[in-house]
């Protein structure tokens, strides 16, 4: 549902509707969370399809590249660093190859078979949140250390200006 005016809105709200909304896609994911409460001006709505998008793609890698009996990790965070706010988004499905890192915010680019996927949510993604919210979408491959094991996953970089 658009919304015409832009409001202030909690960021941790949003993020929470998204995982709420996503929840039963979600069982076999053993989601992290670090979310700082901060208030963000924008549109809600819009975060929340953003945050959908994200993942959801997330979701998928991690179906296809992680073993069902293996530890599927999906990592949502957030920092306050001066006047932003930085939001992660982070998996352990192995990260996106080096050919398709570049174009992964162009329209109609995908990675996923064309009955699953049409390139056009990472596209409309990056558009939401560098048009309308006057901030950042990144991604980039990134190891991590979660309980003494070490994993390597996509991640996803949203930075607010607050």
């Amino acid at each position: 549902k658009p919304q015409k005016e832009k409001e202030e809105f909690e960021i941790k709200n949003a993020i929470n509707k998204s995982l709420d909304l996503l929840s039963l896609n979600l069982k076999e994911i053993e989601i992290i969370k670090n979310i700082q409460n901060a208030k963000i001006y924008g549109f809600e709505n819009e975060l929340i399809q953003v945050f959908i998008n994200i993942l959801n793609n997330a979701k998928d890698a991690l179906k296809e590249k992680v073993d069902e009996d293996s530890l599927r990790l999906l990592l949502v965070q957030t920092q306050q660093k001066e006047e932003q706010l930085i939001l992660t988004i982070k998996d352990n499905a192995g990260g996106i190859s080096s050919g398709a890192m570049p174009k992964i915010f162009e329209p109609y680019f995908t990675t996923k078979h064309k009955s699953v996927g049409t390139g056009i949510g990472l596209s409309m993604a990056h558009k939401i949140i560098t048009e309308q919210h006057n901030a950042s979408l990144e991604v980039d491959n990134e190891t991590f250390e979660y309980q003494n094991q070490m994993f390597t996953g996509a991640c996803f970089t949203i930075t607010f200006n607050i």
